[in-house]
């Protein structure tokens, strides 16, 4: 179902198109030396910006295109861009999961319910014709935890499409609903009953 040549052309389309404002950068007051037993951590610690994001998405390849809001690179062969706005406080992980014209009708409905139980943080949505697996989330409270959490959920989701249009390992249904196709456990976490055999798994951790 996956178009190489549409898909790769959707990421440079977002990756060229002004959607998020650039926040020129201000001047930082003059640097005073840091004390010399400040840890190495606390000098990076407070709100995500994108220096912050700049050194996250490097902690896994050096192959990165873009900055200052907007970064494209690959994992597992899979083209992921991040793009951020700090005036107005967003970033979000996404990638090209597939062509809506290649849908089923049946597809949109697979895809709202794996929205609610089963895509977790990540999310499936369409944007110009593609199918999209995204992480949004506030930039300044971003964590590093919870940036390779996001990319490892957009990379599974993504890698799900078609078989178990999942992000994670826990399905969560709120209230004990259930879907057709899972059994009933008294609404607690379920694993998933199917396995994929293109499903890409958890992205590579962060080079140390």
């Amino acid at each position: 179902m996956r178009t190489t040549t549409c898909l790769t052309l959707a990421c440079l389309l977002l990756l060229n198109t002004s959607g998020f404002a650039e926040t020129p950068q201000a001047q930082s007051p003059e640097a005073t030396p840091p004390e010399p037993t400040l840890p190495e951590a606390a000098a990076i610690e407070g709100p995500t910006d994108y220096a912050a994001l700049d050194r996250f998405i490097h902690e896994y390849t050096d192959e990165v295109e873009g900055g200052n809001g907007r970064w494209a690179f690959e994992i597992e062969g899979m083209g992921v861009m991040v793009m951020a706005d700090q005036a107005a406080d967003r970033m979000r992980i996404m990638t090209p999961v597939a062509r809506v014209a290649d849908f089923e009708d049946s597809e949109y409905q697979r895809l709202l319910e794996a929205n609610y139980d089963r895509a977790l943080d990540a999310r499936y949505a369409i944007s110009g014709g593609v199918l999209w697996s995204a992480f949004i989330h506030p930039m300044s409270s971003l964590s590093h935890d919870q940036f390779d959490d996001g990319l490892e959920q957009v990379v599974r989701l993504s890698g799900s499409f078609g078989t178990t249009y999942t992000s994670s390992d826990m399905v969560f249904a709120p209230g004990g609903q259930q879907r057709e196709d899972q059994p009933d456990q008294g609404g607690a976490p379920q694993q998933p009953n199917e396995s994929s055999p293109h499903d890409h798994g958890a992205p590579p951790a962060p080079r140390s």
